[in-house]
């Protein structure tokens, strides 16, 4: 199987669409507003024209999008920096949106691609930074299969109007990957 990372486009939107809407995606990524082509427009084309500090990839299973990573640094958003020590911490979300490519080892291979790119990117960067929902079980034993250490668990408001309890991860960049 050839996992692979490319950046994101604007051609890529309505499969992100289609990946925010699958139950599976859903669930995690709340909307205040219900997830449409305007809404994920006006959210992630930002992103993908490189105005804002997010950089988004595609994930691509033998050459067909099953879903993205989108990283940043947590310096860049204030309301993220109080969640971890090292404010020069790369974070990153992700989502395989294909239920089909769940549980086949597509994550792990991502992550591993995305630490390349996260070291080219943010050279400088000593700790990568997730925070998966408490209740995404998936999510946090992918990131401990991939390096990363759990932490601190938090309270975060979502879009939604909810709130979640989160479970901060870190990977210690030079430990790790060396």
């Amino acid at each position: 199987m050839t996992v692979d990372l490319r950046p994101m486009t604007r051609a890529d939107l309505p499969d992100l669409l289609r990946w925010l809407l699958a139950p599976h995606v859903a669930r995690w990524f709340p909307s205040a507003k219900p997830w449409t082509s305007e809404v994920v427009e006006r959210r992630y084309g930002p992103r993908i024209d490189g105005s804002t500090p997010e950089r988004m990839f595609v994930v691509t299973v033998e050459g067909e999008p099953v879903g993205f990573v989108q990283d940043y640094r947590i310096g860049d958003h204030p309301e993220f920096a109080l969640l971890t020590a090292q404010p020069d911490a790369i974070g990153v979300d992700y989502a395989i949106g294909v239920p089909e490519q769940l549980g086949r080892g597509v994550g792990l291979a991502m992550l591993r691609l995305w630490f390349g790119l996260a070291r080219a990117g943010y050279p400088g960067a000593s700790t990568y930074f997730a925070a998966p929902d408490h209740r995404n079980v998936a999510s946090r034993r992918l990131l401990l299969a991939a390096g990363f250490v759990e932490g601190l668990w938090f309270d975060e408001p979502q879009a939604d109007g909810t709130t979640a309890t989160m479970v901060g991860h870190t990977l210690d960049v030079t430990a790790v990957l060396g």
